[in-house]
């Protein structure tokens, strides 16, 4: 797996399963795997748009923004189906 995307407004167990440890899902994606996040995504028109079609295997890139030395940025992503 290259990244994982959801929908929701967080990505996260609540409340942590480890006291003290806080954003254990952001710790172990990116920090421990290096794995890319991406959060609040719009994916209903995405699978419609694979259902009208009869696909559901697709391209996606969301290449961030430029911003040096940021731990975020905002993306524009592009599917291609």
């Amino acid at each position: 797996m290259a990244a994982v995307a959801n929908d929701t407004l967080t990505f996260e167990v609540f409340p942590p399963e480890i006291e003290d440890l806080w954003m254990p899902v952001h710790a172990l994606d990116l920090v421990e795997m290096g794995m890319l996040q991406g959060q609040n995504w719009n994916l209903e028109e995405l699978s419609d748009a694979c259902a009208e079609e009869g696909r559901y295997v697709f391209l996606l890139s969301a290449p961030p923004e430029p911003f040096v030395g940021g731990t975020g940025a905002p993306v524009a992503p592009v599917a291609i189906l």
